[in-house]
């Protein structure tokens, strides 16, 4: 099992649209957002592998200027 928390900065202009398209994505879930384009999210997934691709693929989301791990949990 694998749990991540990381913060995902997006440009303002698109937070919105980030928020619904990262909240759609398998194992992951967003606890927090800002007007200003960050948002608290966690991915948690059995696959340390698919949570890694995850975070990477948050990165071809149109919007995402950088995403900052905070915590990973591998067990």
């Amino acid at each position: 099992m694998t749990i991540c928390s990381l913060v995902i900065y997006s440009k303002p202009e698109k937070a919105a649209a980030v928020e619904t398209e990262v909240a759609a994505l398998e194992a992951v879930e967003v606890h927090a957002s800002d007007p200003k384009g960050k948002l608290v999210v966690t991915v948690d997934h059995p696959e340390r592998a698919f949570c890694s691709d995850t975070i990477m693929g948050f990165h071809s989301i149109d919007g995402v200027i950088n995403t900052a791990l905070v915590y990973e949990y591998t067990e």
